[in-house]
């Protein structure tokens, strides 16, 4: 049954359910907010308390379940919250996460965190900030400033159009160079021992996503709704260099590359700077 209690904000132990909250980002934020003065608990498959129960006794709830999940998920859950609570959740998609959870009579703020766990400190680390409704998610932002994470407000279909630049189109890019190491044979360790800190930086960004969740990935380059778009203009520049290549097309690739620098600008050289600090870094 709804519990009376007044709004989160104005108790003493506030409550966070976390739903997924034996997945690694629901432990990362079980503590974040246990450490701020929350009372947390959470279910998950096979563990923790029931959902109707979870659900009954939080202020708070937020969702950190699978990216495939989370829409499903949130449906399912919304018919069980009541008028004055207050729904997170921390996938990183927004639009339709954000639309699942204001079908309910609660707050609503998506929150997308450009990091994931082990973090050494929340402090310095980006979170994408996308309201949905209630005065109640002020506290939850000021919860994250106090922790002197780096804020960005966006709306939730600026958030997706974004990601699909920074998540599809980066990782369709890298996912494409592991592929092709590994269509061609290509010995990862010994090709170290040939090359410049440029080449040592790329593969070891490389080996850094396949050693993630591959749904995880799969997830983010099939579910962001501008996916398509992002996937088909990145067909179009491997075809174009692709002829270039095949036709020994010298004056084209050059006009093109010139075209793509002036695109990028002044970021150019900034890139180089930083790039030379990375390098100084590597093993």
């Amino acid at each position: 049954m709804p519990n009376s209690r007044p709004h989160w904000h104005s108790v003493t132990d506030p409550r966070l359910g976390v739903i997924g909250g034996a997945g690694r980002m629901g432990q990362l934020f079980r503590l974040f907010f246990a450490d701020r003065g929350f009372d947390v608990r959470y279910t998950d498959v096979g563990r923790g308390v029931p959902l109707e129960e979870l659900v009954a006794w939080a202020d708070v709830l937020l969702f950190a379940v699978p990216l495939r999940e989370t829409v499903p998920i949130i449906q399912s859950t919304v018919p069980l919250t009541r008028e004055g609570q207050l729904l997170l959740d921390v996938t990183s998609l927004k639009r339709d996460p954000v639309a699942a959870m204001m079908e309910s009579d609660c707050d609503v703020l998506g929150l997308h965190p450009m990091f994931g766990p082990p973090v050494p400190t929340f402090a310095g680390q980006t979170v994408i900030v996308c309201q949905g409704r209630g005065e109640r998610n002020g506290a939850i932002v000021q919860l994250l400033r106090d922790a002197r994470m780096r804020l960005k407000e966006a709306t939730a279909e600026e958030h997706d159009r974004m990601m699909s630049v920074i998540q599809v189109l980066v990782h369709f890019h890298t996912i494409c160079l592991g592929r092709t190491l590994r269509e061609l044979g290509v010995d990862i360790g010994g090709s170290l021992e040939w090359t410049s800190p440029i080449y040592r930086l790329e593969m070891t960004m490389a080996g850094r996503l396949f050693a993630q969740d591959p749904e995880l990935y799969a997830a983010i380059e099939e579910l962001n709704p501008h996916a398509i778009d992002v996937v088909d203009k990145a067909t179009e520049s491997v075809q174009f260099f692709s002829d270039c290549v095949r036709r020994g097309d010298f004056e084209s690739f050059v006009e093109d590359f010139r075209s793509t620098s002036e695109f990028m600008g002044d970021f150019c050289a900034e890139a180089q700077i930083l790039s030379k600090t990375l390098i100084r870094h590597l093993p």
